[in-house]
């Protein structure tokens, strides 16, 4: 009986444990989505302000890069460019 107890006790601890981890995991997770959604939302803002409307295909590639310094370095290069032919080759180029 007492075996059972302290059983169930240390099986709960790893369960709270657990989730424990996984909470923090999934927060983790939130916050760096949110960073990335962010960064897209600041290169497509850059580019309407600097150049209009936003062709589809640039904005489509945009929103399917999946990395903060990739993005960033396309803020600083869409800061540089003269036109959006001049980024739209830039980013199919690979930078």
């Amino acid at each position: 009986m007492m075996e059972s107890v302290a059983y169930e006790m240390i099986k709960k601890e790893g369960y709270d444990e657990g989730m424990q981890q996984g909470i923090q995991q999934g927060i983790q997770q939130g916050i760096q989505q949110g960073m990335l959604a962010d960064a897209r939302e600041m290169l497509l803002e850059a580019l309407a302000e600097r150049f209009g409307p936003v062709p589809h295909d640039i904005e489509d590639v945009i929103t399917a890069l999946e990395s903060r310094r990739q993005l960033k370095e396309l803020l600083r290069s869409a800061l540089r460019v003269n036109n959006i032919h001049e980024f739209r080759e830039l980013l199919t180029s690979g930078l």
